[in-house]
């Protein structure tokens, strides 16, 4: 018995990663997340001194400290995530994720986030009431076949703070 528990493990040991299903359906298993590989910057270099507030339906479920700007995280799907960061001097950046997926799609890539922070004086001419808004909604692409934040999301917020900005600058 022993020896044949043994030859079956290497057999499965053998198999190529690649050809290793573990389920067919997502029905199949518990637990199914969008694993998420962040990256934050400050003023477009590494930083230090983030802090990661991660919320499920509005309500804090992990504060998080990256160390040098990086972090994980796994978000079960079929669910609405934010997370925001922060760090001192620096204006918060809110993101907006939307794990759901087509139905009976079992295979997805991780979502890259990456995230620059700007020195919050830059702001001091903006509407706050922008400034609340997510930087960025994220959520399945089926063209692109993975997690992307919408484009058009993202000019129309980055065209209405740039408006109220010029208008906010004397002339």
């Amino acid at each position: 018995m022993k020896h044949l528990l043994s030859l079956l493990l290497l057999a499965l040991l053998s198999i190529p990663a690649s050809a290793q299903r573990l389920v067919e359906r997502r029905d199949q298993a518990e637990g199914w997340y969008v694993p998420v590989n962040g990256r934050v910057t400050a003023s477009g270099g590494n930083t230090r001194g983030l802090t990661l507030y991660v919320y499920k339906d509005n309500q804090l479920m992990a504060t998080i400290k990256p160390k040098r700007g990086r972090f994980q995280l796994e978000l079960d799907i079929n669910n609405v995530y934010s997370f925001r960061v922060t760090k001192d001097g620096y204006q918060e950046k809110l993101v907006t994720v939307d794990t759901s997926l087509p139905e009976g799609l079992v295979e997805y890539p991780a979502y890259d986030c990456f995230m620059n922070l700007e020195p919050a004086d830059k702001f001091t001419h903006s509407d706050p009431f922008y400034l609340d808004f997510p930087s960025a909604i994220v959520r399945w692409d089926p063209q692109q076949k993975g997690f992307f934040h919408s484009m058009n999301y993202l000019a129309d917020i980055q065209t209405k703070m740039a408006l109220l900005q010029a208008q906010a600058i004397p002339d």
